[in-house]
């Protein structure tokens, strides 16, 4: 849905600070051991987000009609501020992620698989602002005109695919990775063209 450019940013700032606070209280229990699960649940966390942004992109921002439109004003304009509230994600962390894991595991388990998803949900995040909007610079600057063009191709090919923006690896299992070919890729959408060359322009 349309943002504020307050509420739009506020994901950068938020979740980092979530995930520094838990890595801070993990480290801080004294205990290797635990911490070491920690750290290595948080991994786990990390590369179970990949999963969770392929399977809501694609069967749910992609595949549900409820989301279909409000996904569409992101398609339509790419630049603008269109995201999901803080609060409305955060919600689904904690009742996804958090309770069922702590309720199942232990609160440091909990915590670490939330502090992974929610680091992947801010690289997410990052990462598709910088394809969009060239910040930041550093991390932009750093794209591969391959990575833009395979998130263009998202965008602007009449086939749809390429869902996941931090990896590539689901679209490859599931078969829906889109070719990098002239019928099916950026290039030949002048809306696709457009966008990319503003982008390397920076």
């Amino acid at each position: 849905m349309q943002l504020s450019k307050r509420a739009y940013y506020a994901d950068f700032g938020i979740y980092a600070i979530i995930a520094a606070a838990m890595l801070v209280a993990a480290a801080a229990l004294d205990d290797w051991r635990a911490f070491r699960q920690w750290l290595e649940a948080a991994c786990v966390g990390a590369a179970f987000w990949t999963l969770i942004e392929y399977v809501l992109h694609r069967f749910v921002f992609h595949g549900m009609p409820l989301f279909i439109p409000l996904h569409g004003r992101h398609h339509e304009m790419p630049r603008a501020f269109i995201g999901t509230p803080t609060w409305m994600s955060l919600g689904v962390l904690t009742t996804a992620i958090f309770l069922p894991a702590w309720w199942g595991t232990s609160l440091n388990i909990a915590s670490a698989l939330t502090a992974g998803v929610a680091l992947g949900f801010l690289w997410y995040g990052v990462l598709h602002h910088a394809m969009h909007h060239r910040r930041p610079r550093f991390i932009a600057s750093h794209l591969t005109a391959l990575a833009l063009q395979r998130h263009m191709r998202h965008h602007y090919s009449p086939t749809p695919g390429n869902f996941g923006v931090t990896t590539q690896f689901w679209d490859q299992v599931f078969g829906t990775e889109l070719p990098a070919s002239r019928s099916a890729g950026a290039r030949s959408s002048p809306g696709a063209t457009s966008e990319l060359a503003s982008d390397q322009e920076g």
